[in-house]
């Protein structure tokens, strides 16, 4: 037998040393990605006996589902993690009466979607996974299962699962604890002297049973930590090593302290339009502007040491802020990091701002105790402008501008004042997306140069004062600088169609093509075979196999963001092709027998190629680690798994902001906050791309949001919101980072898809921010009901995913019909071909076909 495809699948299943390397840096984004929420001085644990339940206790939750899964070698479970460093788990039996209740549920959830399936057509085919098995909550703990554990600690772990397709739902208990956790919970803090909970989720989570349940000495926020998650999560407990995560979200105390919290998604009774009515106000904007107290706040996160910061010295060169902080562990026993974050309060005169928000943050390296380091919290000026309406342009206002240090939002001093002489207009911008149907946003009564100067416990407890309206006086006590308008670039863009990219290599080529040919550059593959030059079994889809001949191969689109899925085991069929041994995704295990019998090949009868990748973090986890450095690391190890399994295209990193705690794929974002979010992504995507011909794709591009309905939904929100909340974290990474793709986002942003907003992809991507990479929708985004695929085209998306004949045929046809024009095709193309040309797969198409450029 012999391939008729090029691919880099092996032969081995033997584990690499790349792998080896991977899973070392799995554990140590795991290590500072996990919260310490709550401790009494019971953590940490020597390794010894140790009773432990809950469904995440020996199935613990690595990820999401949907595109966000990764197909790694194994995943260690917290049982395992803490049986690897020297625990005794004296509740086995019980772990595996779960593991039998949670097979049974799956066998009758197997039952139940494949009669659904039988109902759906071919449109909603892509919202299959919207409804994945949901964990069972577990039996109960009986009086035997504690006398029987011979241990007086205990660990219980919360788990529950989210993915894409669907939002969380209150009434399923997605956010809350069932009746069976509570009871159990409650019988094992009563029991046990030391009780700690761990809670297993993708996202925040209702912790009111704090207040209700005595006697729990520790929590901690696990999330879902990917493959070496439970040998992080117990190095933590043992204090092996000393927790360093820190909330990327605010926790609300209830669930309604959110604003609008009952109008959100599914519970507004409409999904086909949703109303961002809090405007800016989302997170901490919201609860440090109206003075609501939350569970926790964002940035918070406990340690096994103390720290102490000063700072050394504010520094104003003309736009640029650095602020020097001397940060000291003043513990006696464990080393530790700290997070230093820099927020700001601007001065509220025509245009309402929040409280504050945030503006920089740094993390320490480990400190042993009575250890100390400078860092540095830097940031232009310029980014605190705030958007105007009423003159289309950011502005900064006269006043001061007080600089507030800290370890959470709610734990700050003012550290520094600046003082602007004179109003700035930093940006004149044209207006995007007009607003169809009015909102009503939420506002703030007028505020006085508000403060807030004290610092809060560790129990969330505010022991200063409150942000009151009646400070109005700067402190005297803190450094004051000056800052001059005259010393800020005022930015004018010009709004036009961006040149056809254009090149010595490649225009020879693309002057080759018809209009037809030109067509099928700027569509996918499609979901069924094409002729293809090169393969990574499990790839999300791929670009057209149809212009091998005109010198043009495919290259290979692989899903994220939690790292690179594709298929673990292929076979080498008979005919040449691969054929997938395992479900590449977790939904076909519930496919019908039969189905499964013809999409995968039996592997005691084929020869079998394997690629194993590394399961990461979520993005949650990793923005809890407020490490970029970190992240940077990560995205260097999924591009050297690109780089070895041949794929062009990471479907991440994703970066939407976390508006509602029920989004089901928050767990693939980083956070509420549009600075973390960028920073992040920035990161990852230094980290990918410093592998030649490696390239992300940052989405989902913009205000994905919500996730029912998600293909029809229409985001309202003001121009505002949008330039300050939801493309701000975007604007970043492509200004810092230079991403070589962009995928467009499902839903409709004030009445038109984003696939076809020629305000999204043209003016503000392209002419404001200098964007001058691919951009490709989201699979299935375009077609009858959806995203036109001819306006996609001519909005600035280049590639129709997964495409397909279809698209072709209506793109040729909307030329034909002047429609479109050629013009529009051949930028979208040329974008299309150069990330191609750009590809380590070009370079091997080309040597083999003996038309290497030296």
């Amino acid at each position: 037998m012999r391939l008729k495809v090029h691919t880099k699948a092996t032969l081995s299943d033997a584990m690499t040393a790349l792998e080896k390397a991977n899973r070392e840096v799995a554990y140590q984004a795991a290590l500072e990605g996990i919260v310490l929420l709550e401790n009494d001085g019971c953590l940490p644990v020597k390794p010894g006996k140790i009773a432990l339940f809950g469904a995440g206790a020996g199935m613990t939750i690595k990820g999401g589902t949907g595109s966000g899964e990764v197909n790694e070698r194994h995943a260690v479970s917290i049982r395992e993690g803490l049986e690897m460093s020297g625990f005794t788990v004296t509740t086995g039996e019980w772990i595996d009466e779960y593991a039998r209740l949670y097979e049974a549920g799956e066998k009758a959830y197997a039952e139940a979607f494949r009669k659904k399936l039988m109902t759906l057509n071919m449109t909603n085919v892509i919202n299959l996974m919207s409804e994945p098995y949901q964990y069972p909550f577990g039996q109960p703990v009986t009086k035997a299962d504690l006398e029987d554990s011979g241990t007086d600690t205990c660990i219980y772990v919360i788990a529950r699962q989210a993915g894409e397709g669907a939002d969380r739902k209150l009434k399923n208990k997605e956010y809350t604890l069932s009746e069976v956790e509570r009871q159990n919970i409650s019988l094992c803090a009563a029991y046990y002297e030391k009780m700690i909970v761990a809670v297993n989720v993708g996202a925040a989570f209702d912790m009111n049973f704090l207040d209700e349940i005595s006697g729990i000495n520790a929590v901690v926020f696990f999330a879902q930590q990917g493959t070496m998650g439970g040998k992080a999560f117990a190095d933590l407990v043992s204090g092996e090593a000393t927790p360093s995560g820190k909330l990327a979200d605010t926790w609300a105390q209830h669930y309604e302290d959110i604003p609008f919290a009952k109008e959100y998604s599914y519970l507004n009774g409409n999904l086909n339009e949703e109303h961002y009515k809090e405007g800016i106000y989302v997170g901490y904007r919201y609860f440090d502007s109206f003075h609501v107290t939350p569970k926790y706040p964002i940035g918070y996160g406990l340690s096994y040491t103390t720290f102490s910061w000063d700072m050394e010295e504010i520094v104003v060169d003309q736009t640029k802020i650095t602020v020097s902080v001397r940060v000291k562990n003043t513990g006696e026993q464990y080393a530790g990091k700290e997070v230093l974050q820099l927020y700001v309060s601007c001065p509220e005169g025509r245009i309402e701002k929040e409280y504050q928000k945030l503006a920089a943050f740094a993390k320490t390296d480990r400190l042993k105790p009575g250890e100390s380091q400078i860092v540095t919290l830097q940031f232009d000026f310029a980014d605190l402008a705030s958007y105007s309406t009423a003159d289309a342009g950011m502005i900064l206002e006269a006043g001061e501008y007080r600089l507030r240090l800290g370890n959470s939002s709610r734990n700050t001093e003012v550290c520094a004042v600046v003082e602007l002489d004179e109003e700035v207009v930093t940006k004149h911008l044209a207006h995007i997306c007009e607003r169809l149907s009015p909102v009503e946003e939420l506002h703030q009564p007028k505020r006085e140069a508000a403060e807030h100067t004290g610092r809060e416990n560790t129990d969330g407890e505010h022991t200063g004062r409150e942000n009151s309206d009646k400070e109005t006086n700067a402190p005297e006590n803190v450094a004051h600088r000056a800052i001059c308008a005259s010393d800020f670039e005022t930015i004018e863009y010009h709004y036009k169609n961006p040149d056809v990219y254009s090149s010595e290599k490649l225009d020879p080529i693309l002057n080759k093509l018809s209009t037809e040919e030109l067509a099928a550059l700027t569509a996918g593959a499609g979901i069924r075979g094409q002729k293809k030059f090169f393969e990574a079994p499990g790839s999300a889809g791929f670009t057209t196999g149809k212009l091998l001949g005109k010198g043009i191969p495919n290259v290979a689109l692989a899903d994220g963001p939690a790292g690179l899925r594709l298929q673990k085991r292929s076979a080498l069929m008979r005919s040449g092709k691969l054929k997938a041994v395992d479900p590449f995704i977790s939904l076909m295990n519930y496919m019908p027998d039969f189905v499964k019998k013809l999409m995968l090949a039996d592997p005691d009868k084929n020869i079998l190629l394997y690629q194993f990748t590394t399961a990461f973090p979520v993005g949650l986890a990793l923005a809890q680690s407020w490490n970029t450095e970190l992240v940077e690391k990560v995205g260097n190890a999924v591009g050297e798994e690109m780089k070895a399994y041949g794929v062009t295209y990471w479907l991440a990193p994703a970066l939407n902001i976390h508006r509602n705690p029920l989004c089901g794929r928050n767990f693939e974002y980083y956070s509420e906050d549009p600075l973390i979010s960028g920073k992040m992504a920035a990161a990852m995507t230094r980290g990918v791309q410093k592998n030649r011909g490696c390239f992300v794709t940052i989405k989902h591009f913009c205000c994905n949001n919500q996730e029912d309905n998600r293909n029809r939904t229409n985001a309202n929100v003001s121009e505002r919101a949008l330039r300050e909340i939801y493309l701000r974290g975007f604007e970043i990474v492509v200004k810092e980072a230079y991403p070589g793709a962009v995928m467009s986002s499902y839903n409709k942003v004030n009445g038109e898809y984003v696939n076809n907003s020629y305000d999204l992809l043209t003016k503000v991507l392209r002419n404001e921010w200098g964007f001058d990479g691919l951009v490709m929708t989201d699979w299935f985004a375009t077609g009858k009901g959806l995203g036109d695929h001819a306006k996609a085209i001519a909005a600035g998306n280049d590639l129709l995913m997964p495409g397909g004949d279809g698209a072709v045929k209506a793109v040729t046809k909307a030329v034909q019909d002047g429609v479109i024009t050629v013009t529009d095709v051949r930028r979208c193309a040329a974008n299309v071909l150069h990330g191609i040309m750009s590809s380590r797969i070009y370079y091997a198409f080309c040597k083999k076909n003996g038309t290497l450029l030296r």
